[in-house]
């Protein structure tokens, strides 16, 4: 059994990599599926990965267990998002996996996204309709799959 600050640290650095995954695909819109900006404000949530619903073990990520029970994303009208992602690593007490931050763009049904807390992190997703379906590197979650596909419904 890990103690309480590795459990701690392992939970934040995994927790940036799953919210890495998670901005990817935060940008569900309400049906804006042609050339015009959509509007995407409001709450998402995290409905499945690779077409299976939550919870959400990740695999292949060393020697602990990773499971996603849910993800969050709140998209506001003045273009700022904010991520939140739960679950337990090594059958832990349930927690906060991961947080992000930052601001979004549109273009079409295009949102580019920009965080001020995972340096680096800029991101795409694209919208359809309510839903938002995105393919990411399992490096983003920590795993050594190739890739993970996600989708999102607004609430």
């Amino acid at each position: 059994m890990h103690s309480t600050s590795n459990i701690s640290s392992l939970r934040s650095a995994k927790g940036a990599v799953a919210t890495m995954a998670v901005v990817l695909l935060a940008a569900c819109g309400s049906d804006s599926t042609g050339p015009h900006n959509a509007n995407v404000a409001g709450t998402y949530n995290l409905t499945t990965v690779n077409g299976a619903g939550l919870p959400f073990t990740v695999p292949h990520t060393g020697d602990h267990t990773e499971i996603v029970q849910s993800a969050t994303i709140t998209l506001t009208s003045d273009s700022t998002y904010t991520v939140l992602v739960t679950g337990t690593v090594d059958n832990a007490e349930p927690g906060v996996l991961g947080t992000d931050a930052g601001h979004y763009a549109v273009s079409g049904s295009q949102v580019t996204f920009t965080s001020t807390i995972i340096e680096s992190g800029h991101y795409t997703a694209i919208v359809n309709g309510t839903t938002l379906t995105a393919t990411i590197p399992g490096v983003f979650v920590g795993s050594s799959d190739i890739s993970f596909s996600l989708v999102f419904t607004k609430s």
